[in-house]
């Protein structure tokens, strides 16, 4: 039975769902439905649950050359490396998709704060110290995950995807994917982006969500102190993430405007 050689191994909100959107819709790609199958970052993966798995998402994968899922979990939680390297023969291909980790930092939490996932008044910075599942601060790290990646696996199976490109030219972004596959261009790629999140604006002072909820409902404040003391923490590892991947990632060491 087939089993995935392809992997979007994340990273959240940074553009993995509109690359999933496009892989489905290729005729040489394979993806599993849903898109984030969140299997290999389970502590209990067994030989039986990996069967499940093989069984109830890939048992028709056709003439496909790439099968693939794209959790994006997979490329900071650290149970992920070691089951994919358990189950998965070979040497699969990984597409991580990135982006300016601030930025990143105030999608996570929006998207953890509506889920109620803080206590009520729960700030930004209050979240640095929590682990991984609610850190804005730890999802927004690169370089670490990465270069656990590359200890087990060749530098040339990695293909890294700057969120910017899926902004300026979607055609590129998609395209850098496909052409690390040696695939056709993919002729149905989205309109619009997939799962983006709130818009914000700037309320005096403070960055808050501009729309998209009933006007009762508490929203969320991001103070400028707050944002400019996690974009300091993250400059270092900006540094050494584009040292791993190669990327031009000047423009990240530059305040996000939240414009």
């Amino acid at each position: 039975m087939a089993v995935p050689n392809l992997f979007i191994l994340g990273a959240q909100k940074a553009g993995t769902t509109y690359l999933g959107k496009s892989f489905a819709a290729h005729p040489d790609i394979f993806f599993s439905e849903p898109k984030e199958l969140l299997f290999f970052h389970r502590q209990d993966v067994s030989d039986e649950g990996f069967a499940r798995y093989k069984k109830k998402y890939f048992s028709d994968v056709g003439d496909a050359t790439w099968i693939a899922e794209g959790s994006t979990t997979y490329l900071q939680w650290p149970e992920a490396l070691s089951n994919i390297r358990r189950y998965i023969p070979g040497r699969p291909k990984f597409i991580v998709c990135m982006r300016q980790p601030t930025e990143k930092s105030v999608s996570f939490f929006i998207h953890n704060w509506r889920r109620d996932r803080y206590a009520a008044g729960t700030r930004i910075t209050d979240t640095v110290p929590m682990q991984i599942a609610l850190s804005p601060r730890e999802t927004g790290l690169y370089a670490p995950s990465i270069k656990r990646w590359f200890e087990l696996y060749p530098r040339e199976d990695f293909c890294f995807l700057n969120f910017d490109w899926l902004r300026e030219d979607p055609a590129k972004f998609v395209g850098k994917a496909t052409d690390f596959l040696g695939v056709s261009p993919a002729d149905h790629i989205p309109d619009k982006l997939v799962n983006a999140g709130l818009p914000l604006k700037w309320q005096g002072d403070k960055l808050t969500i501009a729309s998209g909820m009933a006007e009762h409902q508490q929203r969320p404040i991001f103070a400028p102190e707050e944002l400019r003391k996690l974009h300091e923490m993250f400059l270092p590892d900006v540094a050494e993430t584009e040292e791993l991947t190669g990327l031009d990632l000047s423009a990240w060491r530059k305040m996000p405007t939240f414009g």
